[in-house]
């Protein structure tokens, strides 16, 4: 973040008080003050590890949990401190710990849990969904230091669990705790409407496009695990117009679907799912689950306009219903495109 953004920032500072919450607050179980976070706003908290406790550490290096290895307990010997707060989809939170005065040496680790789970601390702690812990791995010791840790979400909420803690034998010490939440806003995804596309059955078909026909939508659908047609990290080739088209599969063949821009100056990608035969409402974004789903894009650099992308599908003993979608790579909402569909009979 750029200092100018930076000195933008609303800060919100709590010193050795419960934070104010708008509306009704979570309920956070004992031992965890729940922290107000709002997307942009820098927000503060002041706090001292004498607040805190010493704990067994068995939880951390759970392979359910895996915090930090039993070979780094060192660092978290002493007292801990726990704070709370909610991490909304589609977001990252970076969370920063410093010493007040550089004699301390703190560490910390946040955890990320059920966005419907206020309680889960260590060490009753069986499981995570993902946790970042900060520390010196190299000599186990760095007072003054700063200790930082960030965690995501993408399609589903999380409560954030926080913890400042102590190595071996640091039972006290004041420090500053900072967290920047970021949430991605809100995508109005365009209303698609399928076109019929009539594949034949064991031979081709090729219709002409145009990206200007379809319109953007929230990618979100995409890297659910009951769809798994692209990873989020790869949104970039879907972030233009998407327009959709809809086929049969029929059973034992093999589909192969192939989109090639008409300008060398058209970036775009495909992808292709299979759904019950008789489904007429999955249309993207209004995806929630696929038998299977396949995208040809640009992995490796997120840049080919020009270039033609496939994608592949095949049927066993069912026939089913196929959404085919070319979507402009980079934010591309223009451009002509030829969609060929290929299907052959399985030997």
């Amino acid at each position: 973040m750029s200092k100018r953004a930076l000195h933008g920032l609303v800060l919100a500072m709590v010193v050795a008080s419960p934070v104010a919450f708008a509306g009704d607050p979570p309920k956070w179980g004992a031992g965890i003050t729940g922290l107000d976070v709002k997307s942009g706003v820098a927000f503060e908290v002041k706090g001292n590890l004498s607040a805190g406790k010493t704990m067994n550490l068995a939880w951390a290096a759970k392979s359910s949990v895996a915090c930090f290895p039993a070979t780094e307990f060192d660092n978290f010997k002493g007292n801990h401190v726990f704070y709370g707060m909610q991490l909304p989809k589609d977001s990252v939170v970076t969370i920063t710990a410093i010493p007040d005065d550089p004699k301390t040496d703190i560490n910390l680790y946040a955890y990320s849990v059920s966005s419907t789970d206020f309680n889960r601390v260590p060490p009753g702690l069986a499981s995570a969904t993902s946790c970042e812990a900060s520390y010196d791995q190299k000599t186990d010791s760095n007072p003054g230091a700063t200790e930082k840790v960030t965690l995501n979400a993408t399609t589903n909420p999380y409560n954030v669990m926080i913890g400042v803690a102590g190595p071996k034998g640091v039972l006290t010490g004041g420090y500053k705790l900072k967290v920047e939440l970021t949430t991605k806003a809100a995508i109005t995804s365009a209303v698609l409407v399928p076109i019929a596309l009539t594949s034949k059955p064991a031979g081709s078909v090729t219709v002409s496009g145009k990206l200007e026909d379809g319109g953007k939508i929230d990618p979100a659908f995409a890297y659910k695990s009951s769809v798994a047609c692209w990873p989020a990290t790869e949104n970039v080739n879907f972030s233009g117009n998407h327009v959709v088209y809809r086929t049969s599969l029929p059973k034992y063949t093999d589909m192969t679907i192939t989109a090639t821009p008409k300008d060398a100056k058209t970036d775009l990608s495909v992808y292709a799912y299979m759904v019950s035969s008789t489904d007429t409402t999955s249309i993207p974004p209004n995806v929630n689950s696929a038998i299977s789903c396949e995208a040809g894009y640009d992995a490796k650099t997120d840049n080919n306009p020009g270039k033609a992308e496939t994608a592949k599908l095949n049927s066993l003993n069912n026939p089913y219903t196929v959404y085919i979608v070319v979507a402009g790579a980079n934010g591309t909402t223009a451009g002509a495109y030829d969609l060929k569909v290929d299907l052959k009979a399985k030997q």
